[in-house]
């Protein structure tokens, strides 16, 4: 392991910011907690525990650390961004915004960029979107989020051939790995009338060595079933049970095709 790589997991923030990412919540806020104890001045170990809260949906207590970071240093671009994220997540994306472009103001970064871009089309402006979807492709282009939001702003304009062209570059864009395609192309698919999803979940697995993808299967059966066509996810349930699916997708597989068999009667394959 190199010096900076000591450094980076020597430090707790690093080694917090590690544990959100897994999704180890508890691990981290004791971690930080201990950092904050021992030098409560130290304003990146408090705007991480404020981003902790943000992501473990605790927004009060977010918005009271981020603001004392603010009362303290106006410009702190951590606690902007927690002001910014969790204002949007209370519905209130023009007060967002304000935050997001002070934080841009500091440093610009593709997340920020992204920010802006979703608080714009919370406040249904799809043009100004793709406008700051732009900058945020000069930092890092096609990523699984800015593609997601542009295919938002494309439903916004009523741009249904823009919105085919993004789905077809999020299938060329996505890994090849089952799991990993998937988990790329099928956010951007849910925000979609669920008919609608199941069938361009299916155009996805045209692309090669995606035919049999264990988890665009399922998202399809699930997706016919919220789209009151039961017979349609029954033949994908059964579809995916034929390729012998992971365990953790097996047992999702086998659950639908229990409520499947409840609501519907053999004989015509109808809702009773």
């Amino acid at each position: 392991m190199s010096r900076d790589q000591q450094d980076m997991f020597s430090d707790p923030v690093s080694r917090a910011r590690e544990l959100k990412v897994r999704g180890r919540f508890d691990e981290a806020h004791k971690l930080l907690q201990a950092a904050i104890a021992e030098n409560p001045a130290d304003s990146k170990a408090r705007a991480s525990l404020a981003d902790l809260f943000y992501r473990r949906g605790e927004y009060r207590r977010a918005m009271g650390l981020a603001g004392g970071i603010l009362r303290d240093d106006p410009d702190d671009p951590r606690a902007l961004v927690v002001m910014g994220n969790v204002l949007r997540k209370r519905k209130k994306p023009g007060e967002a915004l304000e935050y997001f472009r002070l934080a841009l103001a500091i440093a610009e970064t593709d997340y920020l960029w992204l920010r802006v871009a979703a608080c714009r089309l919370d406040l249904k402006q799809p043009n100004e979107a793709l406008a700051a979807l732009a900058r945020a492709d000069e930092f890092r282009p096609d990523t699984r989020e800015g593609l997601s939001l542009r295919a938002r702003a494309a439903r916004l304009l009523g741009n249904a051939r823009m919105e085919e062209e993004i789905l077809r570059r999020a299938a060329g864009k996505a890994p090849r790995d089952h799991d990993a395609f998937a988990a790329f192309v099928i956010p951007l698919l849910a925000d979609l009338a669920p008919r609608k999803a199941a069938l361009e979940s299916e155009k996805m697995r045209t692309k090669e060595g995606q035919e049999m993808n264990p988890g665009l299967l399922l998202f399809e059966a699930h997706s016919l079933y919220k789209g009151r066509d039961p017979a349609s996810a029954l033949k994908r349930v059964d579809l995916l049970l034929s390729v012998d699916p992971p365990a953790e997708i097996l047992s999702a597989a086998e659950e639908l095709r229990e409520s499947l068999a409840r609501i519907m009667r053999p004989a015509d394959g109808v809702y009773k």
